[in-house]
């Protein structure tokens, strides 16, 4: 590799740093405007997201995608219960098995919420051309892949 080469290569991987770095900044700023706007944190935005997405859950699918201990999740599901957020469904086939479904307040707010990351991308949209926003959004789904894969050191 010429020198020139490996000096771009080290600027565009400071680039990327510094912003991935920015972003961070961002989503934190983001979650503020969650508890702000929606009075829920940003995990609890997630729950609600994640079952307003795919349907009904299990407290232990939940904790699973999350990462979260179930002492934990009861606590922040009992806050979101409490808010009519969501709510727990029990199934027919066995009683014991308790599932967490939207309630009404719950897909309203998950709606308003996605509404705000509809424009963000809709900005993103119209600040590039075709190809790039393509490449752009290739890019973003390889750095989610490489990110939420095993943590490597």
């Amino acid at each position: 590799m010429k020198t020139t080469e490996i000096a771009n290569h080290s600027l565009a991987v400071d680039r990327l740093e510094k912003s991935l770095f920015n972003l961070s900044d961002v989503y934190r700023k983001h979650r503020e405007y969650i508890k702000v706007k929606h009075k829920v944190s940003a995990l609890e935005m997630e729950i609600i997201q994640y079952i307003a997405t795919d349907g009904k859950k299990k407290m232990k699918e939940i904790g699973e995608h999350f990462n979260t201990k179930l002492s934990t999740l009861t606590s922040i599901i009992d806050k979101i219960e409490r808010q009519k957020l969501v709510k727990r469904v029990n199934s027919h086939e066995d009683r014991r098995v308790v599932f967490l479904d939207v309630t009404k307040k719950g897909q309203k707010l998950y709606r308003d919420y996605n509404q705000h990351i509809q424009v963000v991308s809709q900005m993103m949209r119209k600040s590039m051309n075709d190809d790039r926003f393509v490449a752009f959004v290739q890019g973003l789904e390889k750095m989610s892949e490489l990110v939420s894969g095993p943590v490597r050191q």
